[in-house]
This record gives C-alpha cells, sequence and structure tokens, in this order.
C-alpha cells in the first residue's frame, strides 16, 4: 500500500467544522471546488476528534470494526460455502492532494468520498470501513465474481459523480479512485487481503481510476482487469518473509511497548519513586512452554496469540495504572508505582486468570492443555542503597523459580 510523508493523524485530525463556503456561487460544472473553503490560520490540534466522530455519524466503520466483521464473515461463508469477496479502495494521488489544499480540505474530502462510497455499499448490502489513511475497504458476502465486479464498478463512478476537484492528479482534474478486489472461497484470511492489496497495487500499476481483480474460481466473464501473477506470488512471498516485521509494526500500531520503551520508563519511574520514597514493584511474565508453541502451531498462529496476549496484559495494566512492556520473545515486564507490597500481586494474579479464560489451546505443553504464564515479583524502595539492577536481577530470579517450581505460577522474591 502506499506510503505518505504525511501522518495520518495529522490528516485526519482536521476539525471539519471549521470550514466556511467563501462563495454560495454553484460551479457550472458541478465540481466540488476545495478552494471554497477556508482554513484558519492556527495550527490544528491533533486531539481534535471532529474527523472520527463524523465518520462514526455516517456510520463508516473504522480498522477494528472491519477486523471484527471479518471475522464474521469469514466464518459465516465457509459455513455456507459463499464467496467472499474484499475491496480495497484507495484514492488517487491523495498526498497531492494533501500536499496542496491542506489538511482540513484533505479530511473534507475524505468524508465527502465516504458519503459516496456508503450510499452505494447500503444499496448493495455492503460492509464498508476506512481501512487506514485514504484507503477504504468493503467487504462482500456471497453473489458471484460478476456481481463484485459491478458493484466495485459503481462505486469507482460514485466517487467521479462526486466531482470533487483534484487539480494536482495526474489522471483526473477531479478525485478519483483505484479499487483492487479479491475473492475467495474461505481458506485463508490472510492471503485473500493479501491478493486484494495485490490487485490494487495493479490497478495503479496500470494507470489508476479503474478496477483490477483476483477471483477463485478463475472466470473468464468476471469483467477484471487481470492481476500479474508473478507479483502475486512476489508479493505473498514477500509478505510471509516479512511476518516478523508485520508483527512488530501492529505491536507498535496497538501502543504495546518494547524494550527501549521498558528502559526508558523503568530510569523515570525509579527516579519519581525514590524522589517520592514510594515502593516500586516489578513483575517478570513469559508465556510457558512457547518455543514448542511456535513448533507446533507455526509463526503466524503464535505471533497472533502474542499479539492477543499482549493486548491482554495492556488492558489489565491499564486497570491497575501501570506500564508493560515486552522484552523479547514472549517475555514481559510490568513496573508499579507505588501501593503496597499487595499491588503488585494483585496485578499479577488478575493477569494469570484472564490468560487462563483466554484459554488458548496449547496441545505441547506439559502443563496443561492451554497457554499459560510463569510470573516472578518483587518490589523495592528505590535509594541510594539499592538499584535498579538489584531490582532486575531479583525479578528474574523470582521468575526462575516459578519456572523451575513447576510453572503456570508466581513466585515472590
Amino acid at each position: 500500500m502506499a506510503q505518505y510523508n504525511q501522518t495520518e493523524e495529522e490528516v485526519i485530525s482536521s476539525n471539519i467544522s471549521t470550514y466556511e463556503p467563501l462563495n454560495k456561487d454553484a460551479d457550472s460544472k458541478g465540481v466540488v471546488d476545495m478552494a471554497k473553503y477556508k482554513q484558519p490560520d492556527e495550527k490544528v490540534s491533533s486531539e481534535t476528534s471532529a474527523f472520527e466522530q463524523v465518520m462514526s455519524q455516517m456510520n463508516i466503520a473504522d480498522r477494528h470494526a472491519f477486523d471484527m466483521h471479518y471475522d464474521k464473515l469469514w466464518a459465516e461463508a465457509s459455513d455456507e460455502n459463499e464467496l467472499l469477496s474484499v475491496l480495497i479502495c484507495e484514492i488517487d494521488f491523495f498526498k497531492a492532494y494533501n500536499d496542496n489544499y491542506g489538511h482540513q480540505a484533505s479530511a473534507f474530502m475524505l468524508l465527502v468520498i465516504g458519503l459516496a462510497l456508503k450510499n452505494t455499499c447500503e444499496e448493495f448490502g455492503c460492509f464498508l470501513a476506512r481501512y487506514r489513511g485514504d484507503e477504504f475497504a468493503i467487504l462482500i458476502k456471497g453473489g458471484d465474481v460478476k456481481k463484485t465486479r459491478d458493484i466495485a464498478e459503481t462505486l469507482r463512478q460514485a466517487v467521479e459523480k462526486s466531482r470533487t476537484e483534484h487539480n494536482f492528479s495526474d489522471v483526473s482534474d477531479i478525485v478519483t479512485l483505484s479499487i483492487g478486489i479479491s475473492s475467495i472461497f474461505p481458506t485463508s484470511m490472510k492471503i485473500l487481503m493479501n491478493a486484494a492489496g495485490s490487485a490494487l497495487t495493479s490497478a495503479k500499476v496500470s494507470g489508476y481510476n479503474q478496477v483490477c481483480g483476483h477471483a477463485e474460481p478463475e472466470d473468464k466473464n468476471s469483467g477484471l482487469l487481470p492481476v500479474n501473477d508473478t507479483l502475486l506470488a512476489a508479493q505473498i512471498k514477500e509478505q510471509l518473509d516479512t511476518e516478523k516485521d508485520d508483527f512488530e509494526r501492529l505491536m507498535s500500531e496497538m501502543n504495546i511497548f518494547d524494550r527501549r520503551d521498558f528502559n526508558s520508563y523503568f530510569v523515570k519511574t525509579w527516579q519519581e519513586a525514590s524522589k517520592a520514597s514510594e515502593l516500586l514493584s516489578m513483575v517478570m511474565c513469559e508465556i510457558d512452554f512457547f518455543q514448542e508453541f511456535m513448533d507446533h502451531y507455526e509463526k503466524e498462529t503464535s505471533y497472533d496469540v502474542l499479539l492477543i496476549v499482549a493486548c491482554t496484559l495492556k488492558n489489565k495494566c491499564e486497570e491497575f495504572d501501570c506500564f508493560v512492556a515486552r522484552l523479547e520473545g514472549s517475555k514481559f515486564a510490568i513496573l508499579i508505582k507505588g501501593g503496597n507490597a499487595t499491588k503488585g500481586l494483585k496485578v499479577a494474579e488478575s493477569i494469570r486468570v484472564a490468560l487462563e479464560e483466554l484459554n488458548v489451546e496449547h496441545a505441547q505443553s506439559p502443563v496443561k492443555n492451554a497457554l499459560t504464564m510463569s510470573m516472578g515479583l518483587s518490589n523495592i524502595f528505590p535509594s541510594e542503597m539499592n538499584s535498579m539492577k538489584m531490582l532486575m536481577a531479583k525479578v528474574d530470579s523470582a521468575l526462575s523459580d516459578a519456572k523451575t517450581s513447576g510453572h503456570d505460577q508466581i513466585s515472590v522474591n
């Protein structure tokens, strides 16, 4: 997918309510002239959420809702042996638009295009979501490849009919849309998304403002421009080769901190606790027999599970107002400032219970037939008499004790 220097947050944070029409005269060509909307000189605050609020009010789902609905439709299509199609739509030359019209005009344009797509999706009973940046994703369950292609073409035309000015596009003087389609009888969710992304790439490489698709089984009467199979194979191979990079990126997107973040926070929190004479507790936790899990369930599933566990830890730590980071592999560290010695134990126990409730299968664990975690806990009053290294050594020892004592338990040092 296209990468932009302008961050998505800067684009979507614009307060669309500040738009004021400068000229009420209708354009003779019916083009939405973005120059008719002025922008305030002051810097747009990144805290503004008007854009997201309007998207929500328009019933245009976000990425999280898309992922949830994707899972649901995938299961339904699999059970009912129906075709499932994904359309990924990208506004052509969006960066050029954003660079020349500004953040607020870009946000307003996204709403105009979102509304055009929404009306068409409601007509055909499709699910629409804003996928990321200037991309929208659409899910279609049932029907055939030709119907999916017809819907995609109607969506493309709907954007053209909005007549939204784009004087910096290489293909038109109005906003246009490139669409990638992939249709499949459910087997692999990841392959379907890869194929839709590859189809979008082919649509852009072929000249923008068009629909390009990949379908299984192949339908010569589908009307879709074909995807370059060599390109598709290469992109899927690249995706499989870079699963770890994707995993790290997802961790970052979900605000799961890493070792570098931990080190910085540890120093800062140690200093604060020392000045305030507060207790500092640390929990070191590690998924039991995770290498065996990876060997049995393969890397993709293992990374998915790590993401789920990381999110579970993050949610629990937010409840207790403490900090969690992934140090390496399946090992996480939690820092708890303040409270008494039992607070750290409560945090650790709540995590253990939450993981138990996930009930993730682990057929290769000698402890039980589900994913478990061993945890070491220690605490200290930071002062000149002790050190960060001392706390780390104590908590590492506690974790080692938990594992040597049979795993799936909390050890305190």
